[in-house]
């Protein structure tokens, strides 16, 4: 279940890769820890292993640290996340259920989760490589891959890799760095109504 609810922010297993370093790791820290909270407008592509594109999806997204995420996608399936550090909601409007995961479980499943932790004991489980201003991010046992591309030390791209060589892109605009963000955009309040499959 954790698979189909995270397709949209996780990899879940890609082999081959190279060794980072740790001075690549230092300096992918540096720029997400200096980036406190981050609004931005996305466009998501699903692509196979031939480079078709399977879905499109668009919306918006919210980090806030130290472990704030909100994300919301419209077009062309409604869906809503949000993570306040504790516990992550996933709503389904269309099947009217939410699922609640515990968040802390979650973050080896889910290396996007590592953009709200700069400086956690989580970045021991996984190694950094750079090419220029493109950082590749593995989990050390499992595989996971995580690609994050900065333009003028703004975060504007995020790539998953899957182990069948399936990618999600995402493509991050109209980004907005360090503006306050209310706590209050990181509470779920569950809709009258709705089935509630809580797992944390």
């Amino acid at each position: 279940m954790k698979t189909v609810v995270f397709a949209i922010v996780m990899a879940i297993s890609f082999n081959v890769f190279a060794v980072g370093s740790e001075s690549d790791k230092q300096e992918l820290q540096r720029l997400l820890k200096q980036t406190q909270s981050l609004s931005a407008e996305f466009e998501q592509k699903v692509k196979d292993e031939q480079g078709a594109v399977l879905q499109t999806l668009s919306g918006t997204l919210k980090l806030k640290r130290p472990a704030n995420l909100y994300w919301h996608t419209r077009q062309p399936d409604e869906s809503v996340m949000v993570a306040n550090g504790n516990k992550v909601w996933y709503y389904n409007p269309f099947v009217e259920q939410v699922t609640v995961y515990a968040q802390q479980d979650m973050v080896d499943d889910s290396p996007l989760l590592l953009v709200l932790d700069s400086n956690g004991k989580q970045w021991e489980n996984y190694t950094v490589r750079a090419e220029g201003t493109r950082y590749f991010v593995e989990h050390a046992t499992n595989g996971s891959q995580l690609e994050l591309a900065f333009n003028d030390e703004k975060l504007t791209e995020i790539t998953m890799i899957q182990a069948q060589g399936e990618r999600t892109e995402l493509m991050l605009r109209n980004v907005t760095l360090n503006k306050a963000i209310s706590d209050e955009q990181f509470v779920f309040d569950v809709p009258a109504g709705v089935d509630v499959d809580d797992q944390s």
